[in-house]
C-alpha cells in the first residue's frame, strides 16, 4: 500500500518489479492504478512473464481501457476477494 506522499524505498520498487516479470498471475484489487513506479507492474508482468492479468475494481481504471487486464471483475475488492478466499477454502482437502 502507498499512501499518498508517502516516498518509496528503492528497494521496494526493485523487488517488485523483479517478482512482477516472474509472476504467472497477478491481482489488482482497488486501485486506480496511476501512482508511478507501481502503475507500471502489470504492464511489466505482461510483457516479461506473459502473466494474466486478474483486475477488481468498482470503477474501470486505465488498465481496463487500454485492455491489459485479462480479466475485470466491477465489483468492490472487499466483496469479490472474500468470496474468492470463499470459493478457494471450499476447494481446499
Amino acid at each position: 500500500m502507498v499512501f499518498f506522499n508517502e516516498p518509496i524505498p528503492n528497494a521496494v520498487i526493485t523487488k517488485s518489479m523483479s517478482e512482477a516479470g516472474k509472476c504467472d498471475v497477478m491481482l489488482i484489487c482497488g486501485t486506480s492504478a496511476t501512482v508511478y513506479p507501481f502503475a507500471d507492474l502489470p504492464f511489466y508482468a505482461k510483457q516479461q512473464g506473459g502473466a494474466v492479468i486478474i483486475e477488481i475494481n468498482a470503477e474501470p481504471t486505465p488498465l481496463t481501457r487500454m485492455g491489459l487486464s485479462d480479466y475485470f471483475i466491477q465489483r468492490s475488492a472487499g466483496e469479490s476477494l472474500t468470496k474468492i478466499v470463499q470459493e478457494i477454502k471450499s476447494t481446499m482437502i
